[in-house]
């Protein structure tokens, strides 16, 4: 006899054995018990969650002689009972001409649908109800969800349809209102590693409690992955399925590499983070997997270190959003491998991504600044209008001193400097009148200097121009006004 993979091995047989689905299955039995079953179902869910399975075991009961029995009785059935598996209903359940199934992905056009609900009209043959489990309904096309909409709007007797969907937003609302709606969840990890630990007991292998914690981390949700990636582990093992089968097996970097190349980047050791990426790239995983790899262990450390009450957090953050992001970056790009290096380097060695604006450091007291300040602009003031090239240097310079009867102005080019020269003989006279005693002016040239606008305005005046300067993308203050 051939081998039979461990997800159809694992499938229910009871209400009992749907592993994570405690409320629909719950719930069914209730319905069961009571006769109070509906003529339609939209199973919806992602893959792997019991949508199928769900749908037989709810149509393998509808026949079961027992149930029925149960139900004429007002016996409550428990779920271990529903269906029983044991009267013919149950045992001739897969190769009765009364249960139809069918992919709505590979039959999706209307002649397709019309062939296989032909007979729905008629009587069924050995059932006491005809069964229809169609998964993937979303895949139909519009003519063929139209032909079954009548059917399931109006039922002939003793019909019942299973319409099962991982993409429920693709199935018509016509569809949707005139059906039993059961929503599955993901399966906890919690949930299915102790699972996969009890099958393997059954299969005579032992399985270690890390190998099915990854395991069941992989199947994210699905147990039908879940028991996939376990009958691969368990084809390749001898008598034990440990984590390193488990990497192996799938072809997935261990927790080791990882680590090691996680301390290497928070030691700032470039050269340690070379050498463990490259070790894990020798191993022949692809920069998108190794990075998907790196942001899941380090999710796992952040967890632990939760549960040990740390809260400590920000330096772990900043790699797993490095990391997203070239992630991002690495999907059709021809360079993944250098994009990852090159993220962990300088996460291993950061560069500041911004540069500050220099500040002119002052000696003199904020006093001496103002009365200088108060001196230069009064002088400027009385001139302005005489002179439009004067009016122009003037608004580019900046009072960096004054002490005693120097007053000390700044450019940031030598060029200005040059022009302003022009005029100094004229500024130390109008500054020598202003102060009523003389007053030297003396030049100097620094290309660190701020803009002379904001060195001379308020930290609230200047925060507001350069919020303007940037709205109207102008690189001159003075020319906001135009």
């Amino acid at each position: 006899m051939a081998y039979e993979a461990l997800y159809t091995r694992g499938r229910p047989k009871t209400l009992s054995h749907l592993i994570g689905q405690e409320h629909i299955s719950n719930a069914l039995a209730r319905a069961i018990s009571s006769n109070r079953l509906s003529h339609a179902y939209l199973l919806v869910g992602t893959r792997g969650t019991g949508k199928t399975s769900t749908a037989r075991l709810l149509a393998k009961a509808m026949n079961c002689e027992r149930v029925h029995d149960a139900q004429n009785s007002g016996r409550p059935l428990e779920k271990k009972e529903i269906p029983c598996n044991k009267c013919d209903a149950c045992r001739n359940f897969d190769s009765s001409p009364d249960n139809v199934e069918f992919d709505a992905a590979s039959n999706r056009s209307v002649e397709d649908v019309t062939r296989l609900l032909s007979t729905a009209y008629l009587a069924p043959l050995r059932a006491r109800v005809k069964t229809f489990i169609i998964d993937e309904v979303h895949m139909l096309s519009f003519e063929a969800v139209n032909s079954i909409l009548k059917l399931i709007e109006e039922p002939p007797p003793n019909v019942a349809f299973f319409l099962a969907t991982t993409e429920i937003n693709k199935v018509p609302m016509t569809i949707r209102s005139r059906c039993q709606v059961l929503n599955f969840r993901l399966i906890p990890q919690a949930t299915i590693a102790p699972y996969l630990l009890k099958l393997a007991g059954r299969l005579n292998v032992t399985l270690q409690e890390d190998a099915a914690k990854k395991i069941a981390r992989l199947a994210e949700g699905s147990m039908r992955d879940a028991l996939t990636y376990l009958d691969q582990c368990y084809a390749m093992a001898d008598k034990e399925i440990t984590l390193e089968n488990v990497n192996e097996t799938l072809g997935l970097i261990s927790d080791e590499s990882l680590d090691e190349i996680i301390l290497a980047v928070k030691a700032k050791d470039r050269a340690a983070v070379g050498r463990a990426i490259t070790g894990a790239f020798r191993s022949g995983l692809s920069a998108n997997i190794i990075a998907e790899s790196l942001i899941t262990r380090l999710r796992d450390i952040e967890f632990d270190m939760l549960d040990k009450g740390e809260k400590n957090f920000a330096e772990l953050d900043k790699i797993i959003d490095a990391l997203r992001q070239a992630t991002g970056e690495m999907y059709g790009s021809g360079i993944p491998d250098i994009i990852l290096e090159m993220t962990l380097m300088k996460l291993a060695a950061p560069v500041q991504n911004f540069v500050a604006m220099p500040t002119v450091q002052n000696s003199a007291p904020r006093e001496n600044l103002d009365a200088g300040q108060k001196i230069f602009y009064d002088v400027i003031n009385s001139l302005r209008g005489e002179d439009k090239g004067l009016d122009s240097i003037s608004d580019q310079a900046v009072v960096m001193n004054f002490a005693g009867d120097e007053l000390t102005l700044g450019f940031k080019s030598s060029a200005v400097a040059g022009i302003f020269n022009k005029y100094h003989k004229q500024i130390e006279q109008g500054a020598t009148q202003v102060a009523g005693r003389a007053i030297k002016v003396s030049v100097v040239v620094d290309n660190n200097l701020p803009p002379a606008v904001f060195k001379n305005m308020s930290e609230l005046e200047r925060s507001n121009l350069a919020g303007a300067m940037k709205i109207l993308n102008a690189s001159d203050a003075a020319k906001i006004n135009d």
